[in-house]
């Protein structure tokens, strides 16, 4: 699975993307834990009850702004990674 998105306005100021139906059906249920890997660090991860993940712990590494490209790959251990171009 790739998903990608080029994040909105609300979506960088409120630090989350959402997941379109077709993609959320790849990622664990809500409120479960999952690896995903950005700029070589491991976070623990879930997706909310609105069908998001928040990306406030990954702001350490990156500063996301609008119109940023977010990349998410599936990996064969049930991770995933996350690109970003800007």
């Amino acid at each position: 699975m790739e998903f990608v998105k080029r994040l909105s306005p609300s979506e960088a100021k409120y630090k989350y993307f959402g997941l379109p139906k077709k993609t959320r059906e790849e990622f664990p249920d809500k409120d479960r834990t999952f690896k995903l890997k950005f700029k070589n660090k491991t976070y623990d991860m879930r997706v909310n009850n609105k069908n998001c993940i928040m990306l406030t712990q990954l702001y350490d590494a990156y500063q996301f702004q609008e119109d940023d490209e977010i990349k998410i790959s599936s990996k064969n251990d049930a991770s995933f990674e996350l690109k970003v171009n800007e």
